[in-house]
């Protein structure tokens, strides 16, 4: 006699999957199939009755009576597995969930520095993402953590650091603060981000004490969910490792644990655990606590969507200001770029100016870095963006500026005079000739 592992790759070779949410539609499915072919018959030699299947013309309805047995066998071979766990069926569960609580642990290491935080998140459809954060500091366990809020009734997101007694407001115009999300800790967004990449299933283990699948992606186009370290790890991936324990009887996380290098060395790692669902929240839990001698540096940050027009109103003041386009659209170069053309030196270089002035400064800086920010955009997703900003100027009206790749295999283009156009990939071959 078979053993189950057995039926069951028997069963995936025409993929037809059961799971305990199926079985009666299975089931009513497979005996309809049954009764219509009711006169088939397959003629039994010497040779072994799975040969037999896997060579008879009516494989398939062979199959469904594997399928029925296992039907009024209660689906125990594949349960027993696990396997019939979805992170689609995760993402479904989540979705039930009105709040959530968890703790997580991080740690990044660059060069020779070190750094990490030990923090608790409430997470609540209605009211946003609430992160409390005290910095693991092994020689000072006083040490002054952050708190951060994102407010989608507020479409703004507040940061507070009590080591420097700051915080920082960014309003969000025109943004819907979904895009945000990964980065700020919302395991629905990142198991989004696993279901999208390559993964794999692993098997089924005692995590924290409960039973749960386990899930696992290498996938070096994964973006992670590093709450409030997004600049820290600009760049690209050298190796990734994600898992995600699911329990088996609930279908909810049980354990996120992520470790990304980065080429240029940078390291972290990242636990979410202790997960508690369904709690009861308000709306007083999502108000920022900022102490009355706490101050805004930069005033409110206004950020706007980072698409095709904002990137050209920020290469057209940026040319109006230095009398050329950026020499480059990487991140951290565009913004030192940007900083010396309107004289920013850092927040200590608005000091004296009204919360209105610094609230200006810091709008033009983001508009001279929106280019920079559709760019990397682009680069992560793949678009095969390129700039060549360093040698074409506003005379240059059939010279390309920045062209990246659209979904239907053809190009968009900026020209020198920021004029734009849609245009074939031979059309382009041609233009970059030039």
């Amino acid at each position: 006699m078979k053993s189950e592992k057995e039926i069951e790759q028997i069963v995936r070779k025409f993929s037809i999957t059961a799971s305990s949410k199926m079985d009666k539609k299975v089931c009513d499915d497979v005996s309809d199939i049954i009764k219509k072919h009711k006169n088939t018959s397959v003629t039994v030699n010497q040779s072994p009755i799975w040969r037999i299947i896997m060579k008879s013309n009516i494989t398939k309805l062979t199959a469904a009576a594997v399928i029925l047995i296992a039907c009024l066998l209660g689906l125990t071979l594949w349960r027993s597995t696990g396997s019939g766990i979805t992170l689609a069926d995760v993402l479904t569960s989540i979705e039930q969930v009105s709040a959530y609580e968890y703790k997580m642990s991080s740690k990044g290491t660059r060069q020779q520095s070190n750094i990490g935080a030990i923090s608790t998140l409430l997470i609540s459809k209605e009211y946003g993402i609430k992160q409390i954060s005290k910095l693991d500091d092994p020689n000072n366990d006083d040490t002054p953590g952050y708190d951060s809020y994102l407010l989608p009734r507020q479409n703004s997101i507040i940061y507070i650091n009590h080591s420097e007694k700051t915080y920082v407001t960014m309003k969000y115009d025109g943004v819907k603060l979904d895009y945000y999300k990964a980065e700020y800790g919302d395991p629905q967004i990142i198991i989004q981000q696993i279901l999208d990449c390559n993964h794999i299933s692993i098997g089924q283990s005692i995590v924290d004490g409960i039973t749960a699948e386990g899930f696992q992606t290498k996938d070096l186009t994964y973006k992670g969910g590093f709450f409030g370290q997004d600049d820290y790890f600009v760049g690209s991936y050298k190796q990734v490792d994600v898992k995600l324990w699911v329990d088996v009887k609930t279908y909810l996380p049980v354990k996120l644990e992520e470790d990304i290098i980065m080429e240029n060395g940078r390291h972290i790692n990242q636990i979410c655990s202790d997960f508690k669902w369904n709690v009861i929240v308000n709306a007083d839990d999502f108000v920022p606590n900022i102490p009355g001698d706490y101050t805004s540096p930069i005033g409110d940050v206004i950020i706007p969507a980072f698409n095709e027009e904002t990137a050209i109103k920020g290469l057209r003041q940026f040319e109006e200001l230095a009398g050329k386009y950026p020499v480059s659209l990487e991140l951290n170069q565009l913004s030192e770029e940007a900083a010396k053309l309107i004289g920013f030196e850092g927040p200590e270089s608005m000091v004296g100016l009204s919360d209105d002035e610094k609230t200006e400064q810091m709008s033009r800086l983001i508009l001279l870095g929106s280019p920079g920010l559709l760019y990397q955009g682009l680069l992560d997703d793949n678009k095969d963006p390129v700039y060549y900003g360093y040698k074409v100027g506003t005379d240059d009206t059939t010279k390309i500026l920045l062209r990246w790749k659209l979904d239907d295999g053809q190009y968009r283009v900026i020209f020198g005079d920021l004029s734009v156009k849609t245009i074939t990939p031979e059309e382009l071959a041609e233009l970059e000739k030039q």
